[in-house]
């Protein structure tokens, strides 16, 4: 797949052979990728950006070179394209490939479910008709864990948000301060087979210019202290003992870990279940 404003007339001339529309095409392509074969293009796609939307603009292939993946790897790049800019969710018109999209996790929505900003654009204003069918697929979400040091029970959070949501989200963890992760917790994570010993401590403030969707605290410090964070995310809480401060001997603070590590582990199943994998 290939990206370039060289592209253009052929990008052009593909899309006036479906017959779909190219005089809101914007004067530069930054966010169109096109499949060759050899030095002809063989298929285009591309996304326009409204703030922290994406408008699919068509997939579309040769006759010639149709039923042979060029579509979907098409789809995937300007998805990927879409998923590093973060934005929240594409959105496309169609009239006749609601099938073709539907299999690959778009679904069926209203014109009024659109946010404003696409809604404006050439695309849904004017240019498609009313008839046209409108789809959207959500991105993948930015989740933030933050507790007081990032040491403990933010990173075995981190951990297993992780393995519960898979490729459908991306996990990030912090602290307000940064206290270095917790060998603890890092052993036990381990006896759950789960490895979170290249995970580092990280301070809140190097993730501000993340737009994250949801943001967990999982400390009261944390949830009382926690700094200012741009965007429009969502909040949610829950206070777990702090296994750094368990007693007693070297078996019972490793049970203490242990009993920590299952609470945390089953709210981040129920929290994934809930606002990622119903979605997704």
């Amino acid at each position: 797949m290939e990206s370039n404003q060289n592209y253009r007339e052929s990008i052009i001339a593909i899309l006036a052979m479906a017959n779909l529309p190219t005089a809101d095409l914007p004067a530069t392509l930054p966010n169109f990728r096109v499949a060759l074969n050899g030095n002809e293009v063989i298929g285009v796609a591309g996304i326009e950006v409204y703030g922290s939307y994406g408008l699919l603009r068509s997939v579309t292939v040769m006759p010639a070179f149709r039923g042979g993946g060029v579509a979907a790897g098409l789809l995937a790049e300007v998805e990927q394209l879409a998923a590093a800019q973060n934005l929240k969710a594409l959105y496309l018109l169609t009239e006749t490939a609601p099938q073709y999209f539907s299999r690959k996790g778009y679904k069926i929505i209203t014109h009024n479910d659109v946010p404003a900003q696409v809604q404006a654009s050439a695309q849904f204003s004017h240019v498609c008709p009313a008839s046209a069918i409108v789809m959207k697929k959500e991105m993948m979400k930015n989740i933030l864990v933050l507790c007081t040091g990032n040491s403990c029970r933010s990173q075995i959070a981190h951990g297993y948000l992780q393995y519960f949501a898979g490729q459908n989200a991306r996990i990030y963890s912090a602290g307000i301060e940064t206290h270095g992760v917790n060998p603890k917790a890092i052993q036990v994570m381990a006896m759950d087979g789960i490895d979170i010993s290249n995970h580092t401590s990280n301070n809140v403030n190097e993730y501000v210019d993340i737009p994250f969707d949801d943001v967990i605290t999982v400390c009261d410090n944390a949830n009382e202290a926690c700094p200012y964070l741009p965007g429009n995310f969502k909040r949610f809480h829950h206070n777990f003992p702090d296994p750094a401060k368990a007693t007693g001997t070297p078996d019972e603070v490793l049970q203490q870990f242990i009993n920590v590590r299952q609470m945390i582990k089953t709210y981040c199943e129920a929290f994934i279940n809930q606002h990622i994998n119903q979605q997704a």
